[in-house]
């Protein structure tokens, strides 16, 4: 069922049962009103044949002569009198059978009065009590226009309560249909977008409702999936051509050495040109799993260690200059906190450390020198840990890049490398809480990493 019918059938239904009270309470009302009035008439007509009868002693035959040729007589009205000894002595309308129980009598004497219906007949019965003894006056008639009043507004409420629900029920569809028009523009524009058009979104209206706040909402998802697409083209381009080289340079080695027959050394030098194929494609393989490991979903049960600052960046120092002789880092610590809890970060150590490496190795592989500083200050909040190094700056144009898996801009398409470190870097400070940024300017270039302090 959609929801436009599903918003119909419960606002129908919550009108209907609010229109069903109220019509069931006025005819409540009218039935008790009516049946009261009609009981109180006969009660009247009880007291004025006791009066007469039974205080004033009229003749009996007079009595129904009068009652006959009243005008003011009620449909079917018939009168009974009943002595101590529960006999009748005075009766009218004998075409009317009326049955009075000797324990409705009973009733009556103790209870003053009853009033009650059967069948068609309203039955008013009182107690007159006089110096002689005590009497029963039973007087019963059919309220015809009563009865039939209620009738007609029986059929007259019905028929409004169908009319009125008929017309709740195809408002209830239009303003249904009115409110969910936006939703119905977003599925189509949404159903558009893929796989045809990845740059179009939803028009947002000036209005702080809900529908505008759920199109930003779906433009901004929108955006980030248009951002996966580009990186997974962009990575699986990068990644079959980072692949491509190696397995092209195996091949055509092997193939090269099987076209004649060759001396030892010959052969025990292409393998060792495989081999180093292999070794490329080795650590490609597991730069690529490690950036694949880090995901936000992982910080969960990844960041538990208790790491300090200052012992990672040492550690790190001695990492980086045992790779390349050439390689020189300088820390500078800078003004240290009163309390060692001061440089403690909460995080995962190996991680950080990766992070860390990849950034000053950087640095020393592209300066000139080799030589990069790693520099320590403490804000509010955050460690932050500074890497530079002297040499050409990153262009400008290469700066929105350089995070990005595989990105070689033309500065560095001469160094060895594949391009995941800086991303797998982000990737690290991200999933930490961190905030990584770049300058690079003349002859300097900083990567700045802000940690929360532990």
């Amino acid at each position: 069922m959609t929801i436009r019918n599903r918003l119909t059938l419960r606002f129908t239904g919550l009108v209907a049962s609010i229109l069903l009270l109220t019509f069931v309470s006025i005819y409540a009302f009218c039935w008790y009103y009516i049946s009261q009035d009609f009981f109180r008439r006969l009660d009247r007509r009880a007291s004025t044949t006791g009066d007469l009868l039974i205080r004033y002693r009229l003749d009996a035959d007079l009595m129904r002569q009068l009652s006959q040729s009243r005008k003011d007589q009620l449909p079917n009205q018939k009168t009974l009198v009943f002595n101590e000894r529960d006999s009748v002595i005075f009766a009218t309308n004998s075409r009317v059978s009326l049955r009075v129980t000797p324990g409705l009598l009973t009733s009556v004497r103790k209870n003053k009065r009853r009033d009650f219906e059967e069948e068609t007949y309203y039955v008013s019965a009182s107690r007159y009590s006089t110096a002689s003894g005590t009497f029963v006056v039973v007087v019963s008639a059919e309220n015809t226009y009563g009865d039939a009043f209620l009738q007609q507004l029986q059929w007259a409420l019905a028929g409004l309560f169908c009319l009125i629900a008929g017309v709740t029920a195809f408002s209830g569809w239009v303003f249904a249909g009115e409110a969910l028009r936006p939703m119905q523009r977003i599925d189509r524009v949404v159903n558009a977008i893929f796989p045809r058009n990845r740059d179009e979104r939803l028009r947002v209206s000036r209005e702080n409702d809900e529908i505008s706040r759920l199109s930003i909402t779906i433009n901004r998802m929108l955006d980030r999936v248009a951002e996966s697409f580009r990186l997974q083209r962009m990575f699986v381009a990068n990644v079959s051509h980072e692949l491509k080289n190696p397995l092209t340079q195996i091949s055509s080695q092997l193939e090269v050495s099987l076209l004649n027959q060759r001396d030892p050394e010959a052969y025990r030098q292409t393998i060792r040109s495989v081999l180093e194929d292999v070794g490329n494609l080795s650590e490609l393989t597991r730069e690529l799993l490690q950036l694949s490991q880090v995901s936000q979903d992982d910080a969960t049960h990844l960041l538990t260690d208790v790491v300090r600052a200052d012992e990672l960046i040492w550690d790190v120092r001695d990492e980086v200059m045992a790779i390349n002789p050439r390689y020189q880092v300088i820390v500078a610590l800078g003004t240290l906190p009163d309390e060692s809890d001061g440089l403690t970060l909460r995080g995962n150590r190996t991680l950080l450390a990766t992070a860390l490496k990849n950034l000053t190795e950087n640095a020393c592989k592209f300066a000139p020198s080799g030589l990069a500083r790693v520099g320590v200050s403490i804000g509010s909040d955050r460690v932050i840990i500074e890497v530079q190094n002297e040499g050409d700056p990153i262009p400008a144009a290469d700066l929105p890049y350089i995070f990005e898996p595989f990105y070689r801009s033309r500065q560095t398409a001469d160094v060895r490398g594949y391009g995941i470190g800086l991303s797998l870097v982000e990737r690290i400070v991200r999933l930490h809480g961190g905030q990584l940024s770049v300058s690079s300017a003349a002859g300097e270039t900083v990567f700045s990493v802000g940690l929360p302090r532990g």
